[in-house]
């Protein structure tokens, strides 16, 4: 699982308790995670003050060359790329969960867990054929710098 994240983007900060706590129920069942950081303007040291600040203990990587971000898709932050590595295949790109309806608008509770729905059907060997997509809500990631 692949998380693109912006250390400046409100809704990226919003999202860490989220992604701390699937990180820790799946770790130990072998889902791997791993954040990067496509804006030039997150530097290794703001990248790695931001893990520490919201207490991400897994990889945050720099993807300044977009490399991986445009493999998988990715346009927003948060968003993120999961990819059934027993067949290569990206099954799903998008949204952690339905929290925010758009920027600046946030529900008390979220209603689908989009991630967490991906990685329990991975689990039990129900991946997708095709990608499944939802829309991800955050700070758009610039391609030209």
């Amino acid at each position: 699982m692949y998380v693109f994240l912006h250390d400046e983007c409100v809704i990226s900060q919003f999202f860490t308790p989220e992604l701390t706590r699937l990180y820790e129920k799946y770790t130990a069942q072998k889902v791997g995670f791993v954040g990067y950081f496509p804006n030039s303007s997150s530097t290794l040291e703001r990248i790695e003050a931001f893990g520490e600040s919201y207490h991400l203990t897994f990889p945050l990587l720099e993807d300044y060359k977009k490399e991986k971000t445009r493999l998988y898709g990715i346009t927003i932050t948060p968003e993120v790329a999961v990819v059934d590595h027993r067949t290569g295949s990206q099954i799903y790109r998008g949204r952690i969960d339905d929290s925010y309806v758009r920027v600046g608008k946030r529900k008390t509770h979220p209603q689908h867990y989009d991630l967490e729905d991906t990685i329990e059907s991975w689990r039990s060997n129900e991946s997708p054929l095709l990608i499944v997509q939802t829309q991800a809500i955050g700070c758009f990631i610039s391609f030209t710098e």
